[in-house]
């Protein structure tokens, strides 16, 4: 017992929030909100009640990390890469293989059931949303403009988070009707029906098998 107290002291709160964030997705992939317990959550992440309770004032504080968490990817810093590297980026980062599993898949399905009623979840998807949408818009604006292309960006990109969304919907119900690969070269190809032609990320390419 000793040897463990000492181990537990050496983790950072950091590291501690980050495990049970990795523990509430678990839960949630397993079972869906029914598995989203405190006492599953502590269970699976190996710890006492008063840990999490340290760590999240409520189970939905923790919901709302782990929906933060799952779209980090989605939010983060473009400004030092082309508009193509961005969309491509954006394109590669949603069908990556460590994100895009049927455990994290589900747990996906059970956070978009409590969007619509969860006023903190809800505020933190609309500004996600929102913030993931501009950057597609404004690197599909620059294309267009710098292409001539008669681009709607705002549609096209509307359109584009609503392909990838339908395909991770898709994907979660019947994985084995498409492969990762299928996903991302729907997305590219959309894009090229309306002329802009991008390459995918060289930077996930290590990472894109399934």
């Amino acid at each position: 017992m000793v040897v463990k107290d000492i181990a537990y002291h050496r983790k950072t709160a950091r590291q501690r929030r980050s495990e049970l964030i990795d523990a509430g997705i678990a839960c949630l992939g397993r079972g869906g909100m029914s598995a989203f317990t405190i006492d599953q959550i502590c269970k699976q992440a190996g710890v006492s009640r008063g840990l999490i309770n340290h760590h999240f004032d409520s189970k939905e504080a923790l919901l709302v990390s782990i929906y933060a968490q799952m779209t980090e990817y989605l939010v983060r810093n473009h400004a030092a890469t082309s508009p193509r590297q961005q969309i491509a980026s954006f394109i590669d980062g949603s069908f990556d293989a460590a994100s895009f599993n049927k455990s994290n898949l589900r747990a996906w399905l059970a956070i978009w059931g409590q969007v619509a009623t969860h006023a903190e979840l809800k505020s933190l998807h609309q500004q996600r949303y929102q913030k993931y949408r501009l950057q597609l818009v404004g690197a599909l604006t620059v294309i267009s403009e710098a292409e001539q292309l008669a681009v709607d960006a705002d549609s096209v990109a509307r359109q584009l988070i609503a392909l990838i969304d339908g395909l991770w919907l898709e994907y979660c119900l019947h994985s084995d009707g498409f492969s990762l690969d299928d996903a991302r070269a729907d997305c590219y190809r959309f894009l090229r029906g309306i002329d802009i032609v991008i390459q995918p990320d060289q930077d996930l390419q290590g990472q894109m098998q399934p």
